[in-house]
């Protein structure tokens, strides 16, 4: 009440000035919004990811924190910020088995002993931090008991991951042992300084048939 006195009592002149510049900023906001969202269009995300976003928006699913979204039906990934600012977009290269969950057996297992039918990238709802592998190089933690991880694509001899990478098709992006490998550029610019200080959610689509739509995710954190 004491805000509307206020602005009552103020010249004519000034009021309709406050006003203008009141409707001048919620049209700026409303046109950053559709600017944004035609990025993210643009990005050409699958309707399974803009059904995913929506529901992370209308259930402010993030916690207020920055979110990456995989789509591993089309190897792709979506990166937001804490206000569900469409950031970035771009290729990923997944597990061979296009399956949904681990084989808990694989954690007793060498890396030589798991066979591309359990080279899987699990789907979920994930609370990620970045974190460093043995060898001191940055990654994001997905799930860690799995060793589960985004990182910079990896130079593995004979697999041509980095051309896998940047071809157009996605027929050819599924090499890795689970982990979801990105463009180095991607990993350095926009997802280690979105999920440096706090981390942040990761939620890895599913695509086995019967496990299809965001609502399927299971929540591993």
């Amino acid at each position: 009440m004491r805000f509307l006195l206020t602005y009552l009592a103020l010249p004519a002149k000034v009021v309709l000035a406050f006003s203008a510049l009141l409707l001048f900023a919620g049209e700026s906001h409303c046109g950053e919004k559709k600017e944004n969202k035609l990025a993210f269009l643009a990005s050409d995300p699958s309707e399974a990811v803009q059904e995913s976003v929506e529901w992370v928006r209308d259930k402010k699913d993030n916690r207020k924190l920055p979110y990456a979204v995989i789509d591993k039906s089309y190897s792709g990934v979506y990166v937001f910020d804490e206000k569900g600012k469409f950031v970035a977009a771009g290729p990923v290269l997944l597990g061979i088995a296009k399956l949904d969950r681990i084989d808990p057996k694989t954690l007793n297992y060498k890396l030589s002993q798991i066979t591309p039918d359990k080279r899987v990238t699990p789907s979920g709802r994930y609370r990620s931090f970045l974190g460093k592998d043995r060898r001191g190089k940055e990654l994001l933690w997905v799930d860690y008991q799995y060793a589960i991880a985004i990182h910079p694509v990896a130079d593995v001899r004979g697999q041509n991951r980095k051309t896998r990478l940047k071809t157009k098709t996605h027929s050819d992006n599924r090499i890795t042992w689970g982990c979801i490998n990105v463009d180095p550029e991607l990993f350095k610019n926009v997802i280690t300084p979105l999920f440096q200080e706090r981390g942040g959610m990761v939620y890895v689509l599913p695509e086995e048939p019967e496990n299809k739509g965001i609502l399927q995710i299971v929540d591993k954190g």
